[in-house]
């Protein structure tokens, strides 16, 4: 019985035993697992996480540490700005004949250089590692890629395309890629006088102390290398410096430029090296942290066609630096140039017109819708935008009331009087107005009725039987809102939206769509206010320049374009060419005639049609507001230029003929060359 017991005990002995070996031998995860694992890490980047599942021991006899092997693969894949890995497929097959499995996988690599496709192979076998069986991936450089061996290297380049450049319509750069000479510091040479030779530079290149120093700390530093100040003025030569102060160095760098500066900044805009939320946002991959993307105006709208595209290469080379093989390789294809409507030589004069002041001009032609000219007053320099603001500038520009960085020329504004052109012509062209119809005025104010309250309308000249040539001329207000109050609400509204309210016109340029009204012209004074341009009406001086042109081209609205080579804007006819020919009179009239509102403009060389017109900005009636002055004009004889042109704050100061005063001389010297 005891030897039945003792046996029975020997059998459950041995068979424990025999199960605690297989428990401590066998595999603590399966081959499976480690793929998975191992291809995971691979995909989030964590190179930490793919070496746990190698074979570690068989690395460190090939000279890798864990140290070793992460640093090999961020150096590799951070030379080729891998930004993104996707994993598209996977398998593990076992091979029975070796007794070990599989893994294939195929990723999609996102390089400088675009997409890169590799499929890899590991070898995933069962090793003894602390006295326990592990399955380990057999790792070799093929998984960094698969055209790699031990010992090779992946060598990589950019080639970065050359910037298109932005011409006007004569070819003129407006932005362009160009050189300029850069103050550096040699540490080592400031010498032991160190303090008194940064002030010594600081006072004769007119950089703070502050800003060489910071350039001095910063870590890459070295003692023998040139370390970048700032950028000195387009002028500078450096073999006119004739100071000798210890230190001083001068480079070259290549940078975009854009010659007629803040005459044209909100126009073309500018380039600055790209941000981290411009990376965050680069779906395409596309930029890398040295890169440049524009950031405003046509430099913005226009960055893909005018960046082109990257090109370089990407391949291993092994021990001895020979080629082995070329991973990915692409050509850079440089830039398009953008060609614009714009006249470089009119945009420059017309900003020098306007200095002083606040305001903007739009001049375009009125035939064939090409715009000449885009201007806001005041404005800022784009090329330190680029080379880097300093503090003292930023501050400039930031604590100044007329607001440099404000667009003008695409801003809304109240147009008043230069409205009522529109008024007249829908008045014509509904039957309402025609210039025989006189009304007869009394006073300076008027309303319909007692139902107005205390509102009424007013008037600057004092005229008892006006027309609506007189009206024009004199910009009469009480004319044009007792016209409206015939014409009807319905009436007036449907006939001044076909004048452009409802259109962005397609520029690339944010020009915010103007306005007849909040909701729609319900009430008689609204109705009366906005027949002369008061009231919630809002236009950007592109618009009322497009709201012009049917008066000189024979009733057809034209839209207005930037690019150069672009068929002529699209036309539609709102009014009757008869209603046109009426309104184009009658504007040549408001500077012909000595009692007319734009009278000045009569000395020019051609009959000149304009329209003058102030629009005061108050919260109530009686209270006086910001009073801005327009103006729009356009020669008759054969039209090449309209020009829409607003001055702010110019109550006291002669209202719209201070717009007058600005533009006439631009105006005058383009009719002379362009005729």
């Amino acid at each position: 019985m005891k030897s039945i017991f003792f046996s029975l005990i020997l059998v459950i002995v041995t068979i424990l035993g025999w199960q605690y070996y297989e428990y401590i031998t066998r595999p603590t995860t399966t081959a499976e697992d480690v793929f998975k694992s191992y291809v995971h890490n691979y995909q989030q980047n964590n190179y930490s996480g793919m070496y746990a599942f190698v074979d570690q021991k068989e690395l460190k006899e090939k000279g890798f540490t864990k140290d070793t092997f992460i640093q090999k693969y961020e150096a590799i894949l951070g030379g080729i700005e891998a930004s993104h890995i996707e994993i598209v497929n996977k398998r593990l097959t076992f091979n029975k004949d070796n007794d070990h499995y599989e893994g294939v996988f195929k990723a999609i690599i996102s390089t400088f250089l675009g997409n890169v496709t590799a499929t890899y192979s590991a070898t995933i076998t069962q090793k003894e590692i602390d006295g326990k069986n592990r399955w380990v991936v057999n790792w070799n450089p093929s998984l960094i890629f698969p055209q790699m061996d031990y010992g090779d290297k992946i060598s990589a380049q950019a080639i970065i395309p050359e910037r298109g450049e932005i011409l006007d319509r004569d070819g003129i750069p407006l932005g362009r890629n160009g050189s300029v000479y850069e103050l550096g510091i040699i540490p080592r040479e400031l010498g032991k006088k160190r303090e008194e030779n940064i002030k010594k530079i600081s006072n004769y290149f007119n950089v703070s102390t502050e800003t060489i120093n910071l350039a001095l700390k910063q870590k890459w530093v070295k003692p023998d290398l040139f370390v970048p100040i700032t950028i000195l003025p387009d002028n500078f030569n450096p073999s006119y410096y004739m100071e000798d102060i210890p230190g001083v160095s001068f480079g070259t760098r290549n940078i975009r430029r854009y010659p007629l500066g803040d005459s044209a900044a909100h126009l073309i805009g500018y380039v600055k090296k790209v941000t981290k939320e411009d990376l965050d946002q680069d779906e395409e991959g596309y930029y890398s942290a040295s890169d440049w993307i524009g950031k405003a105006g046509l430099e913005a709208t226009f960055e893909k066609q005018l960046r082109g595209s990257k090109g370089g290469f990407i391949k291993v080379i092994d021990e001895s630096g020979n080629s082995k093989s070329i991973i990915k390789q692409k050509e850079a294809i440089n830039g398009e140039d953008i060609r614009l409507t714009i006249s470089s030589t009119l945009q420059s004069n017309l900003f020098e017109d306007m200095k002083g002041e606040a305001g903007a001009v739009s001049a375009m032609n009125p035939l064939t819708g090409e715009l000449l000219a885009l201007v806001s007053f005041p404005s800022f320099d784009p090329n330190i935008m680029v080379t880097g603001m300093s503090v003292e500038k930023w501050n400039s520009y930031n604590d100044d009331p007329k607001f440099p960085f404000l667009n003008r020329f695409t801003s809304l504004y109240a147009p008043g009087s230069v409205f009522k052109a529109i008024t007249a012509s829908i008045g014509i062209d509904s039957g309402v107005t025609y210039p025989e119809k006189r009304r007869h005025i009394n006073g300076l104010q008027w309303k319909k009725d007692s139902s107005w309250g205390g509102y009424y309308v007013t008037r600057v000249a004092n005229a008892s039987n006006v027309n609506l040539y007189d009206a024009l001329a004199l910009s009469d207000n009480i004319f044009f809102a007792q016209e409206a109050l015939e014409m009807g609400y319905k009436m007036f509204e449907s006939k001044a939206i076909q004048f452009g309210f409802q259109s962005d016109f397609n520029l690339p340029l944010y020009v915010p769509k103007s306005q007849l009204s909040n909701e729609g012209i319900h009430g008689e004074v609204l109705l009366a206010d906005s027949s002369y341009g008061q009231g919630e009406v809002l236009m950007s001086l592109i618009h009322l320049g497009v709201a012009f042109t049917p008066f000189a081209n024979s009733g057809q609205l034209i839209f207005p374009h930037l690019l150069l080579g672009e068929q002529n804007g699209h036309k539609e006819r709102i009014i009757s060419n008869n209603t046109a020919e009426v309104v184009n009179n009658a504007l040549v009239q408001v500077a012909e005639r000595r009692d007319g509102t734009a009278y000045s403009l009569h000395t020019l060389q051609d009959k000149i049609a304009a329209k003058t017109g102030t629009a005061e900005l108050k919260k109530k009636k009686g209270e006086n507001g910001l009073e801005n002055g327009f103006l729009v004009a356009y020669d008759t004889e054969s039209p090449n230029i309209l020009i829409a042109a607003v001055v702010e704050n110019v109550k006291g100061r002669g209202g719209s003929q201070v717009v007058i005063n600005k533009v006439k001389p631009s105006l005058q010297t383009y009719l002379t060359f362009n005729h």
